[in-house]
């Protein structure tokens, strides 16, 4: 006898899906443990959807056949890694795009996908206000914002909420309401990111609101040249000074990432084929070079040539034409929804923080860092379900 759901469990195994996602999700602006538990729950949910439905319930993606490429990748950089069982312990992150099809499979109507929008703006708003309010000071100098996570990491999260916010501010068609909370929320968040400190972060940032600002509303940029200003003017020294130190080529900090890309160079060249596996670089990266600081060389700083260390050219060219396909769908479906408010605004927003993110990537390893890669691949997911939900829309009125 085959076992499988009533149409009322399979509906409440979906909803249960639907809220642990949200936990993941939410979750990791504040707690990676958390945030973990509610993936491992909201995967046992799905496997048991795939596995019970009677209609069948899987839905591809069109980026199956390149995801499953970047495994086969991984996997054979673990085959010929100089440390394969540490590779195969990092081989976990694969888990991650599993998030592009709970967002999928879960978010099916335009209240889940309103509500998911709305519950993580809110929470890292009210999460950036209190850390911004317990801030400790160390002599006249604020300490870089990162209660809940690494100043880095932390930058990287409000980077992306803050880009997926921005478009419901700047298009005209959004909700008086919707506008006013988006406001509200993204002012705090602004300030944490700019207390992070990381001037990758506020790149990334920039690089997103003049994507939004190009696509939707050219006068944005005018904004966004006011927001620069205004910074240089009234901002503290301490903070300006971080701002024009990206351009300090004697910078001890620019200084270590220049090594780290000479040295990735020299590494990749050993092992160009399949890299040296996905492990932790720090005791190969010694053996290369002198570390300008104690704590350079465990990964490189920059996405590129991670990955080309990491996983050599095949890997390389596996997770760049993944790169590059969903920049061409994400831009395609921007284009397909700009229409309606709520979906053309997030879309926009997540192209965007996609945008942001490769920019925060040419500075740090942000694709290796778990809370970033779950954000991103929420806002790909978020992306595929505004294409299918609008389509259902259009379907309805004609």
């Amino acid at each position: 006898m085959t076992l499988q759901l009533s149409q009322t469990h399979e509906r409440f195994v979906k909803q249960a899906l639907f809220g642990f996602l949200l936990i993941t999700v939410v979750g990791l602006t504040f707690s990676i443990a958390v945030s973990s538990i509610a993936m491992g729950i909201a995967i046992a949910f799905y496997v048991a959807l795939i596995m019970l439905s009677k209609n069948g319930i899987y839905e591809p993606t069109t980026f199956d056949y390149f995801f499953l490429a970047y495994a086969i990748a991984e996997l054979l950089s673990t085959v010929f890694s100089v440390d394969p069982s540490a590779s195969i312990v990092n081989m976990k992150r694969l888990l991650l795009i599993s998030i592009v099809y709970l967002t999928v499979l879960s978010i099916d109507t335009r209240q889940k996908y309103a509500w998911a929008i709305l519950l993580l703006i809110v929470v890292t708003a009210l999460l950036s206000i209190i850390e911004s309010l317990l801030l400790e000071k160390i002599g006249d100098h604020l300490t870089r914002l990162g209660m809940f996570q690494h100043y880095m990491t932390a930058g990287g999260i409000k980077m992306i909420v803050v880009l997926m916010i921005l478009p419901f501010i700047v298009q005209q068609q959004t909700p008086t309401r919707w506008r006013i909370a988006a406001a509200l929320c993204l002012l705090p968040m602004l300030i944490a990111l700019v207390l992070t400190q990381t001037r990758s972060s506020w790149l990334g940032f920039l690089a997103g609101a003049s994507t939004i600002g190009i696509i939707k509303n050219k006068k944005f940029l005018l904004v966004l040249a006011g927001i620069i200003i205004f910074f240089f003017l009234l901002a503290p020294a301490t903070f300006t000074e971080r701002a024009t130190s990206i351009f300090d080529p004697t910078l001890r900090s620019n200084l270590t990432r220049i090594n780290m890309i000479t040295t990735g160079w020299q590494m990749f060249l050993d092992f160009p084929v399949f890299g040296v596996g996905d492990i932790d670089l720090k005791k190969l990266y010694v053996t290369y070079t002198e570390p300008i600081d104690p704590a350079e060389g465990g990964h490189l700083h920059n996405n590129a040539m991670t990955l080309l260390v990491t996983l050599g050219v095949v890997g390389f060219i596996a997770v760049m034409a993944l790169f590059v396909k969903i920049f061409l769908i994400e831009r395609n479906i921007v284009q397909r929804v700009s229409n309606d408010w709520l979906y053309g605004s997030t879309s926009l927003g997540c192209f965007a923080a996609y945008i942001g993110f490769h920019v925060n990537g040419l500075f740090e390893w942000n694709f290796g860092d778990h809370e970033i890669a779950v954000l991103l691949w929420f806002t790909v997911g978020l992306s595929l379900v505004s294409q299918r939900l609008i389509g259902e829309k259009t379907a309805e009125n004609t």
